[in-house]
C-alpha cells in the first residue's frame, strides 16, 4: 500500500496521520468527548490540502478496544469514507497501536498495553517485540488491573507498561516494571507506517464489514438497518 489515511478515536485523544513514499503527518489531540466535533478538520490537516480521493489507497482505522462512543466515531468516518471513495479498510488494534513507541523497545521486549475503561477495570493486552516487529502474545480483554499485573506470562521487571490504564495501578505494581509511561496513547502515524508494510488481501475488509472491537460479550455494533423502530 503506497498511501495510509489512519485514525484512532479509541481513548480520550483523536489521532490522525497520513503516510505515503514521501511524507508521513500526523495530528493528536486530547479531546474527550469531542472527537466526532474535530475529526473531520484534523484529516484535512494531515492531507495538507491534498484530494483525499487521489491520494489515499488505504483507510486504517484503529477498531479498539477502548471507548465505545470513541470507537464508534473513527469507524463511523472509515465507513464513510470507504464507502464514498470506494477504499479498503485495515483494521487495527488501538493496544498494539498504543504500545508501538520506541521508548519501550530499546531496553525490554515487553509491553502490556493498558487503557482506562471507566469502570474500574482496564482494557489490556501483552505484546512482545521480536526484532522489528511487535506481537500480541495474549488476546485484549478488560479486567480489574490485578488481574494483567499477576499475569504470569512474563516477568513484570522485564516489560514496560504504556497507557492510562497504568494509574490504575498502585505503586508498588507500577515500581515492578521496568518502566512506565502513562502518556502514551496509540500511535497512529506508526500504524500508518504499519499498514503499508502488513495490509493485504487476507486482512482489509470493506466498509460494511468493518466493526469495533468489543471485548465485552454482552455489546453489540448493530447497522442502522438491524436497529429497528426507535421509539
Amino acid at each position: 500500500m503506497n498511501a495510509v489515511l489512519a485514525l484512532d478515536t479509541s481513548t480520550d485523544y483523536c489521532s490522525v496521520a497520513f503516510a505515503d513514499n514521501d511524507v508521513s503527518r500526523s495530528v493528536s489531540e486530547s479531546l474527550p468527548r469531542a472527537h466526532n466535533q474535530h475529526i473531520l478538520a484534523m484529516v484535512d490537516e494531515v492531507l495538507a490540502e491534498c484530494m483525499l480521493k487521489d491520494h489515499v489507497d488505504v483507510i486504517a482505522c484503529g477498531v479498539g478496544p477502548g471507548s465505545f462512543t470513541g470507537l464508534r466515531v473513527a469507524v463511523g468516518v472509515a465507513q464513510g469514507l470507504a464507502w464514498s471513495l470506494d477504499l479498503p479498510i485495515w483494521p487495527f488494534c488501538s493496544l498494539r497501536a498504543q504500545a508501538l513507541s520506541d521508548a519501550t523497545r530499546k531496553e525490554s521486549d515487553y509491553v502490556l498495553s493498558l487503557i482506562d475503561a471507566q469502570i474500574g477495570q482496564v482494557y489490556g493486552a501483552w505484546f512482545q517485540w521480536r526484532g522489528n516487529e511487535l506481537h500480541c502474545i495474549s488476546e485484549p480483554a478488560i479486567r480489574v488491573i490485578e488481574d494483567f499485573v499477576a499475569d504470569p506470562l512474563v516477568p513484570l521487571a522485564e516489560a514496560y507498561a504504556v497507557g492510562d490504564g497504568v494509574l490504575a495501578m498502585s505503586e508498588q505494581d507500577r515500581g515492578a516494571f521496568a518502566g512506565i509511561f502513562p502518556d502514551l496513547r496509540p500511535n497512529v502515524e506508526a500504524a500508518a507506517q504499519l499498514c503499508r508494510l502488513e495490509a493485504n488481501d487476507t486482512n482489509l475488509v470493506l466498509a460494511a464489514q468493518l466493526e469495533p472491537r468489543y471485548v465485552q460479550q454482552d455489546i453489540g455494533w448493530k447497522k442502522l438497518s438491524e436497529q429497528g423502530v426507535r421509539r
